[in-house]
């Protein structure tokens, strides 16, 4: 698919907040810079010795731990993201060193090189047989439970994998290279749930203070860094959403600077504090939208750790 583009900010008149909206899907890679790079074995060398099974369960399980604090049902593997991930895990190793393959190029897939399976995300899911709904993906390097570990404290990764309608996964990595894709499918499943999903979810202790906000595309351009630890809120797919308010409170009630970029296509917002949280401390988060034609409003709150 193509590069997400960000469109031009606007800018609320209250002092709070500031709101960015996110144009197309965001799908974003883990930044190179922070993840052991890969290695070409020369020509005279043995190929690499077979790798043991990875334990695809764990990565599933960790995803739905996540997934329960953020009240959300579980994702399920599906074959047919399975066969998608791992097609594009193949297509990656046949083609090491492209200049293709560097940042957002790790979606995408040239029809002219070997492995091909599908220029995007979405056309590899519907050649490998998935038909439940749309695609995306996060790629990146080094071990999927470490990447999912790391996607969790983020915006833009961390949504596919707590999202409501986000049911439906495959997950593949090369053992020679490190190179990892999560796929996700996000169905139009009507979820017996009460929404929207929140993470960190209520009640949450030991919240981190501090973001540094290294992730591509940058989901709060401009903003110096560090940030605070970013929220996400996720209504489903199937329903209608029209943010109102988004809003974070310090323990004396006193809102904080943020910005709020928003991803219509999944019905979801985050809240980014501008500075970092301060350590021990109760924040509450607040949000109201107009979901169905319904005002819905959700009001929370976390500490952050010691």
């Amino acid at each position: 698919m193509p590069t997400p583009t960000v469109c031009p900010a606007t800018r609320s008149t209250g002092r709070h907040r500031v709101t960015v909206l996110l144009a197309s899907v965001l799908v974003a890679v883990l930044p190179l810079a922070t993840l052991p790079g890969a290695t070409v074995a020369q020509d005279d060398e043995p190929p690499p010795e077979a790798a043991p099974a990875l334990n695809y369960s764990a990565v599933l399980e960790r995803i739905n731990q996540f997934r329960a604090s953020a009240g959300v049902p579980p994702m399920a593997a599906h074959p047919a993201l399975m066969e998608a991930a791992a097609g594009h895990v193949r297509y990656y190793e046949a083609n090491l060193g492209a200049d293709s393959l560097v940042g957002m190029g790790l979606h995408e897939q040239d029809p002219e090189a070997p492995g091909f399976t599908g220029v995007s995300m979405g056309d590899r899911a519907r050649a490998a047989g998935y038909s439940g709904g749309t695609v995306t993906e996060n790629a990146g390097f080094g071990s999927l439970e470490a990447a999912v570990n790391w996607y969790i404290d983020t915006v833009n990764h961390r949504l596919p994998l707590i999202h409501p309608s986000a049911l439906d996964v495959g997950v593949a990595q090369s053992a020679a290279t490190g190179f990892g894709v999560v796929d996700v499918g996000l169905r139009g499943d009507v979820l017996d749930v009460d929404l929207p999903g929140v993470y960190p979810p209520d009640g949450a202790t030991g919240v981190p203070t501090v973001w540094d906000g290294a992730e591509t595309p940058d989901p709060a351009p401009g903003a110096p860094r560090p940030l605070g630890y970013p929220i996400t809120v996720a209504f489903a797919r199937y329903q209608q959403v029209e943010w109102v308010a988004t809003e974070l409170r310090d323990a004396a009630g006193v809102p904080l600077d943020v910005t709020s970029p928003r991803t219509d296509w999944m019905r979801a917002t985050a809240i980014i504090p501008l500075q970092p949280l301060v350590p021990g401390a109760t924040y509450t988060a607040r949000v109201e939208a107009i979901v169905d034609g319904t005002t819905v409003t959700k009001e929370w709150s976390f500490t952050t750790q010691p």
